[in-house]
């Protein structure tokens, strides 16, 4: 039977020592001889070389032990708890991985729970103003104006603006001024104006919220050099008699304006008006000069 080195584990056929290779004075055999696997309790044991200064343990018999350079090994079995590893294992595997039982919310992140919220909540806001719910500036659908853009005790709102233009003329004549026409552009940005005006007077608004950029589109080339816009009221409750007729109110709209306001001098002599009766009968007359 071989023998080796219990230091170095160099191999000999004689257990003769001293080392040939280290000098060690100690061999070992290299082979340990095994009884039966039936009748044999070692056979299902597992061993291992601890080192007796340190205790490491190593799987074969290679002294110095590779810690402390001891160079004595000592030959003793290994034994393991089950039921230890199993719920080390157990321990480890629920660290790394969240169980059935944790709630989502608490798996992710709470900037990104934040994030969630934030998004839905702007979304929520747009869809309000979407349907018009809040009032949104460019998503929000233009409310509707109070009160009747076309006619008024049978009166027609067109012939009375076409009437307002000569019963002016007729006024801006006699106070030396020269004679305006009506414009379409002039009359669109009127009819904002004074859409604006109706709006504030029944609304919860304070004032009218004119957006000056749409007057502007609405002029479009017009009024290069600027214009006078001017808006009033005038109750036909307050008159002796009810207007039979467009030229009738007419005339009625521009005496009431003469009493509060002087007639411009227009560079381009163009004229927009825009008439509209409020809920309860009172007429809004909006007139841009330019």
């Amino acid at each position: 039977m071989k023998w080796r080195c219990e230091y170095c584990g160099k191999p000999h056929e004689r257990n003769n020592p001293p080392c040939g290779n280290c000098g060690h004075s100690e061999f070992e055999k290299a082979v340990v001889p095994m009884a039966p696997e039936a009748e044999d309790e070692d056979a299902s044991r597992t061993y291992a070389w601890i080192c007796t200064e340190c205790g490491n343990d190593h799987p074969k018999h290679t002294p110095p032990c590779d810690r402390c350079g001891n160079a004595k090994l000592e030959r003793q079995e290994l034994s393991y708890d089950e039921d230890e590893i199993v719920e080390e294992m157990l321990e480890g595997s629920s660290s790394q991985a969240p169980t059935a039982d944790v709630g989502y919310l608490e798996v992710i992140d709470a900037k990104l729970v934040l994030l969630f919220l934030g998004v839905a909540a702007v979304v929520a806001y747009l869809a309000l103003g979407f349907f018009g719910v809040v009032q949104i500036p460019g998503i929000s659908p233009t409310p509707p104006v109070p009160g009747n853009a076309t006619t008024a005790d049978g009166l027609l709102f067109t012939d009375v603006e076409s009437a307002y233009v000569g019963a002016l003329n007729t006024r801006r004549s006699e106070d030396g001024f020269g004679n305006l026409t009506a414009d379409e552009n002039l009359a669109s940005a009127a009819t904002y104006i004074n859409q604006q005006v109706v709006r504030a007077q029944y609304g919860d608004e304070e004032r009218p919220r004119v957006d000056q950029s749409e007057v502007s589109n609405r002029l479009g080339d017009d009024c290069a050099d600027g214009y006078a816009p001017a808006t009033y009221s005038y109750d036909p409750d307050r008159a002796d008699e009810a207007s039979s007729a467009e030229r009738e109110l007419a005339q009625r709209l521009t005496t009431s304006y003469a009493r509060t306001s002087s007639f411009e001098n227009g560079s381009e002599g163009l004229v927009g008006i825009d008439l509209h009766a409020g809920p309860d009968g009172v007429l809004y007359v909006t007139q841009i000069v330019c």
